[in-house]
C-alpha cells in the first residue's frame, strides 16, 4: 500500500436538516431520498477541478484541493476555489427553488423540502493519500479536524466555516467578510474558526414554477417506487439512511 502526504484543501459540503427531514414520516421516505438524491447530485455537479471529490458520506460530499504552490496558476486557483465554494450556496438554492416549486405532491417530505439547507466546513493542511484495493483514501489529522468541525456550536443551518489556515489560503470575493470564531473540542483542543452566513439565493432567481418542471417531478415521484419493484432502478445508498422499507 503506498502512502503519499500532500498540502491540501479539505472540504465538507453537509446538507443542514438531513436526519429529521428522512425519519419524520416513513411513508413519504420514497421522495425524500429523490430530494436528497437531486441535492447531493447538484452539488456534485459543481466539483470540478481543482475540486475532486473524496467520496459521498451520507448527507455530506468530502472533496479536497491538492495546493500547488509556487505554480503560476496558484493565485487563480485559490480565487476559482472561493468563488466555487459561494456558488454551492447559490445552486443548492436554486435547486430547492425547483424542487418546491415544481411540486405537485402533498407528502410530508414533498411539503417541507424548504427546510433543507447547506454548510460548508473548509479546512487546510496535510493529508495521507493512499489506496485499499480499488478504493483511494485520505486520513491524518487534518482529515480528522474538517471532519469535527462538522460538529460545532453554531446556531445556524446555513454557512461557510474555516479555520484560519484556510482563510489565509483560499481568495474568497472581496465583498464576503467572515466573523471570528472557535470551536472547542476535548480530543483536539481549541481551532480559531471564522464564520461567513450566505443570504437567500445569492441572487440567483430563475423562476421554477415552469409547467416543464411540475411535470418532469410529479413523472418521476409516480414512476419511482414502480421502478424500484420491478428493479430498473436503484436507489443510492448513504451512510446514515435508516434501513426501512420505502414501498
Amino acid at each position: 500500500m503506498t502512502k503519499i502526504e500532500k498540502e491540501t484543501i479539505l472540504m465538507i459540503a453537509d446538507i443542514s436538516g438531513y436526519t429529521k427531514f428522512m425519519v419524520s414520516n416513513k411513508m413519504a421516505q420514497t421522495h425524500a431520498q429523490v430530494v436528497i438524491t437531486e441535492l447531493i447530485t447538484t452539488i456534485i455537479k459543481q466539483v470540478k477541478i481543482p475540486l475532486e471529490i473524496s467520496k459521498l458520506e451520507g448527507d455530506a460530499v468530502f472533496f479536497f484541493a491538492e495546493k500547488s504552490e509556487g505554480s503560476e496558476r496558484w493565485d487563480e486557483t485559490r480565487r476559482e476555489i472561493g468563488e466555487k465554494l459561494i456558488e454551492f450556496f447559490a445552486v443548492f438554492s436554486d435547486k430547492i427553488n425547483e424542487l418546491t416549486e415544481s411540486n405537485t405532491c402533498k407528502c410530508d417530505a414533498c411539503m417541507h423540502i424548504e427546510k433543507l439547507n447547506l454548510k460548508v466546513i473548509v479546512h487546510s493542511g496535510t493529508a495521507l493519500f493512499y489506496k485499499i484495493d480499488k478504493f483511494s483514501e485520505l486520513s491524518g489529522v487534518d482529515v480528522i479536524i474538517v471532519h469535527k468541525l462538522l460538529k460545532n456550536s453554531v446556531i445556524s443551518d446555513r454557512y461557510i466555516l474555516v479555520t484560519k489556515s484556510a482563510l489565509d489560503t483560499i481568495k474568497f470575493p472581496l465583498n464576503i467578510n467572515f466573523e471570528k470564531s472557535r470551536e472547542d473540542y476535548e480530543d483536539i483542543g481549541k481551532i480559531g474558526t471564522y464564520l461567513y452566513f450566505p443570504g437567500g439565493s445569492e441572487g440567483f432567481d430563475h423562476g421554477y414554477s415552469a409547467l416543464s418542471f411540475k411535470i418532469k417531478n410529479m413523472v418521476i415521484k409516480m414512476m419511482l417506487p414502480l421502478m424500484l419493484r420491478l428493479g430498473i432502478k436503484k436507489l443510492k445508498k448513504f451512510n446514515n439512511l435508516p434501513k426501512v422499507s420505502v414501498l
